[in-house]
């Protein structure tokens, strides 16, 4: 019997929704182009920037190993759009989003923006080359740890690791499911 891995339970579980909701980030289809870009960082900043006031509140994820404060990027987000000539002010908020209440429901959607952080290495490549939009003009958010991103993923994993045992692993599967489907949701939604 292997080794219990909290990451692989939550690889398996949200493996479907994970997929449906990369399929609707419009960035590899064909004539993307940069006011689709920055309506997509529109749906972004308006999941991220509620989503991380949740997360902010929940003292549990107030740890020095985990660094919740360098973690959040609804900032990115905000400037931007600014530099795109958008005001975050006016961007709708979604508010059909996952529960998160518990040290764990809160591991479990850090699962999910921490992942993406580390997928949007792809995202970043692709709006640097094709609307030359780079760190400080326009995609930070893409590339929220530049060189570190692979490092900050390893200190995510190193800090869940421990704490996450067997016990907490359907709480944790289950929020970062539901994360999934409320983004889903939001990038579908009119």
């Amino acid at each position: 019997m292997s080794p219990f891995d909290i990451f692989e339970q939550l690889k398996k579980g949200t493996a479907v929704i994970h997929r449906q909701t990369e399929e609707r980030v419009p960035v590899f289809r064909p004539g993307f182009d940069l006011e689709d870009y920055v309506e997509l960082l529109e749906r972004f900043y308006g999941f991220w920037t509620p989503l991380e006031t949740q997360l902010s509140k929940l003292r549990e994820l107030e740890h020095p190993e985990l660094e919740l404060a360098s973690r959040l990027k609804s900032g990115l987000l905000s400037n931007d759009l600014r530099i795109l000539g958008r005001d975050p002010d006016t961007v709708p908020r979604c508010e059909n989003l996952p529960s998160v209440n518990t040290f764990l429901s809160g591991i479990g959607c850090l699962y999910v923006l921490e992942g993406s952080t580390l997928g949007a290495r792809l995202i970043s490549k692709r709006i640097g080359n094709d609307l030359h939009l780079r760190d400080g003009s326009g995609g930070s958010f893409f590339n929220a740890y530049g060189e570190s991103v692979g490092r900050r993923w390893t200190e995510f994993r190193n800090f869940v690791t421990p704490r996450v045992d067997p016990d907490g692993a359907e709480e944790t599967v289950a929020a970062a499911r539901q994360t999934f489907q409320c983004f889903y949701e939001w990038l579908g939604a009119e």
